[in-house]
């Protein structure tokens, strides 16, 4: 008799792009370069994979961004998801589950501010019409407009200078 495995130990087990070299090589990119640019400034903290909201939906289940930067004297988290695909895939619809009212409302009292996510779209996300359409339908709109950045050469300016002008304002901001 063959051994039927369940679907969720399928979903475990199976092979995915994101544990692939390159899938993590590329989410990684804007992490380790906000590591370097914030090494020497002892007010904020890069976490990379953090676990602040592991259970926000109970127990064992929640969510666990790319990586975090926090700021020391306020206290605010900004949490990033650093998503890639080619013209197929739904790593862009993905982070739609971000918006969902109960998430932003359980999300900003951990993290300080409503709304703590900003998103990385990288490769086929920057290329294509039709995902850049997509992307720019959901976000450019009610004050998200800021929340992401179309990294399409994934160069290190381009993305200092979102933290810089964008991501700064949010974490270092002591007021609530």
């Amino acid at each position: 008799m063959v051994e039927m495995t369940s679907f969720s130990e399928m979903l475990a087990n199976r092979k995915t792009w994101q544990r692939s070299r390159s899938g993590l090589a590329r989410e990684e990119t804007a992490l380790r370069i906000m590591e370097t640019y914030l090494m020497d400034n002892h007010n904020y903290v890069v976490e990379a994979r953090p676990e602040y909201l592991l259970h926000i939906y109970g127990d064992k289940c929640g969510i666990q961004p790319d990586f975090s930067v926090s700021s020391n004297s306020s206290g605010k988290i900004a949490f990033f998801e650093a998503k890639r695909q080619g013209e197929q895939g739904n790593a862009h619809e993905r982070t739609c589950k971000y918006f969902a009212p109960g998430i932003q409302h359980k999300c900003a009292e951990i993290a300080g501010f409503y709304h703590p996510f900003f998103y990385i779209f990288m490769d086929g996300l920057t290329t294509s019409r039709r995902l850049q359409l997509q992307i720019h339908g959901w976000f450019d709109a009610d004050g998200y407009r800021d929340r992401y950045l179309m990294w399409l050469k994934r160069d290190v300016p381009s993305l200092i200078n979102w933290f810089e002008h964008t991501i700064r304002g949010y974490i270092d901001d002591d007021t609530s």
